[in-house]
């Protein structure tokens, strides 16, 4: 809330414990509000708040769901039908997917764990939900990374595809690197190589030229002055230095070869007839081909 001054001013007051690992604003009750999400090593709490009387806001109720085991890592998902559900990581007992449910008027009515999901060999170091395509149907989809570098993409309870990095994986977000409308995931290991890859496993990997040792990373939408948002990397190093990577835009993600667009051109071109070096110069001619910098690699 806010003073007639317009500072902040706290609405609710609560000691908590201080083995807090995320919080996270979600509507997982799917009643149109969002909910306060608070993680701890192995507990999920859920608060709501509502309007008392006067109109004054006031703290409703939260509620509390116990994992035998230290949860690795959580996101929220939604679903087809637009609803809502935390994906919840324990070691050695996979993915859990939990709902909660409320009444119309807004009563906690339970926690319902709707099932899980296959477990992995490695702790999951992070996890990312609400992953869209372009035109996509059915669930979001979610990706979770693991501490062997691996990457797992699912769509409900159904694992689409699974990737192999050569670096261990710390932290895993999602934005629009290539401009497709879709989002692509973003992985950064604790040496600072940052892997971009598509909903196809197309991956490119970027790597600083000094050595710097990273202690948090985020990727996503962002805008220096009165510039339009562009994509950008931000990395916290353990020295304390804030590097933000701005206008970090690729054309594509995946590889193609002269015959790839040799076919794309043979509406306008006799590309049947040409020689591999002739077809390589109309191809760069037409497409003003650059190549990608040196720092990106092409897994």
């Amino acid at each position: 809330g806010t003073t007639k001054a317009g500072l902040l001013n706290h609405n609710y007051k609560q000691k908590v414990p201080l083995n807090i690992k995320q919080l996270i604003i979600a509507d997982v009750t799917n009643r149109g509000g969002f909910d306060l999400i608070v993680i701890l090593d192995t507990v999920v709490r859920i608060y709501s708040w509502g309007f008392g009387r006067r109109g004054a806001l006031k703290h409703q109720d939260h509620k509390i769901y116990n994992f035998e085991r230290q949860i690795d890592a959580i996101t929220v998902n939604t679903s087809a039908e637009g609803l809502q559900s935390l994906f919840v990581c324990i070691p050695s007992e996979g993915i859990k997917i939990l709902k909660a449910n409320r009444t119309d008027s807004n009563e906690f009515i339970c926690w319902e764990l709707i099932h899980q999901v296959v477990k992995f060999a490695s702790p999951v170091t992070d996890a990312i939900g609400d992953i869209k395509k372009c035109g996509g149907t059915g669930d979001n989809m979610v990706s979770f990374a693991t501490m062997d570098g691996l990457l797992k993409m699912y769509q409900g309870d159904e694992e689409l595809w699974s990737l192999q990095l050569d670096n261990p994986i710390f932290a895993l977000v999602k934005t629009d690197i290539d401009k497709d409308e879709t989002d692509e995931l973003v992985a950064c290991s604790w040496d600072g190589l940052t892997f971009f890859v598509d909903h196809h496993k197309n991956c490119v990997r970027y790597k600083f030229e000094e050595t710097v040792k990273i202690r948090a990373f985020c990727a996503g939408q962002y805008a220096i002055g009165g510039s339009k948002n562009k994509p950008a990397l931000v990395y916290v190093t353990f020295s304390g230095d804030v590097m933000i990577k701005y206008d970090v835009e690729l054309t594509s993600l995946s590889v193609h070869t002269l015959n790839d667009y040799a076919i794309d051109l043979s509406p306008i071109c006799d590309t049947e007839n040409l020689s591999t070096k002739h077809r390589a110069r109309i191809i760069r001619d037409l497409l003003n081909f650059k190549g990608l910098p040196d720092q990106y690699q092409i897994e």
